[in-house]
């Protein structure tokens, strides 16, 4: 997945929760600097800080698979 589409995903996401982009920050244990970065798709986003926002969200990506 790249940077653009988890964007999309997580300003979704937060859209849907009807969370600010501070909110989510706060619940992530995070800035709000960083969650404005990534939800712009500006900067590259850790497999450990996507977790945590994505925890935040009460959002599960599933990876594709024929199971």
């Amino acid at each position: 997945m790249d940077r653009c589409e988890f964007a999309k995903i997580l300003r979704n996401g937060r859209i849907r929760k009807k969370l600010t982009q501070t909110e989510l920050a706060e619940r992530g244990g995070l800035t709000l600097r960083a969650v404005q970065y990534w939800e712009q798709g500006q900067k590259n986003i850790s497999l450990e800080n996507a977790d945590k926002l994505l925890k935040a969200l009460g959002v599960e990506i599933k990876i594709g698979g024929s199971e």
